[in-house]
């Protein structure tokens, strides 16, 4: 009798219509890895070709602390107009005109093997991995070297399963450098009421 009653149970949650939730969850949002240079966390991946981040502190010689956890990431930019950036499909997609909300910190290391210059974050959302079909949201110039919180409000204007994190530089820079940005202690991704 019992495995009749658990069996149209599991028939009546299979007939129940998807929904989608309120909160989008991030895996791994504190880049939780062991520590090395040139390769993504557990969770994350660059898409773009020789272009991967670092796990800190630890490689490079950076020493600074993650905001939480034991790791933090590290993107850079390069002078030749090229950057790093990781990205990670979601378990749910971004729906065209809701709006979201996330948090994360974000700081910049004075030293980094000669990538010293402050940079920007810049959050892109795509339908395909790699894709950065709509730039979301983008922070701006970050040149202290202690942990602070942003947040991000965005509206995707179609549906969108990826989503990508890109250092870039300086707004209104006209020439490329070498720069970096550390990231750490990402929120969810959370529906919020449009303004």
């Amino acid at each position: 009798m019992k495995s009749i009653g658990f069996l149209i149970f599991i028939i009546f949650l299979q007939q129940q219509p998807a929904t989608t939730s309120d909160t989008i969850p991030i895996r791994n949002p504190s880049f939780e890895d062991k520590p090395g240079q040139s390769k993504a966390p557990k969770g994350w991946r660059s898409f773009t070709p020789d272009s991967t981040p670092d796990i800190l502190p630890g490689a490079w010689g950076l020493d600074l602390a993650a905001q939480e956890g034991q790791t933090c990431v590290g993107l850079v930019t390069r002078e030749d107009g090229t950057s790093e950036d990781i990205a990670q499909g979601l378990p749910e997609s971004l729906k065209g005109g809701t709006c979201y909300t996330f948090t994360i910190y974000l700081a910049h290391a004075k030293k980094y093997v000669g990538y010293n210059h402050p940079v920007r974050l810049r959050v892109f959302g795509g339908s395909k991995r790699g894709g950065k079909e709509m730039l979301l949201a983008s922070s701006p110039l970050i040149d202290h070297s202690d942990w602070r919180k942003y947040k991000f409000l965005f509206v995707p204007e179609h549906d969108m399963r990826y989503i990508t994190f890109e250092a870039w530089y300086g707004p209104g820079t006209m020439f490329r450098y070498r720069g970096n940005i550390l990231l750490d202690n990402c929120s969810n991704l959370e529906k919020c009421d449009r303004a």
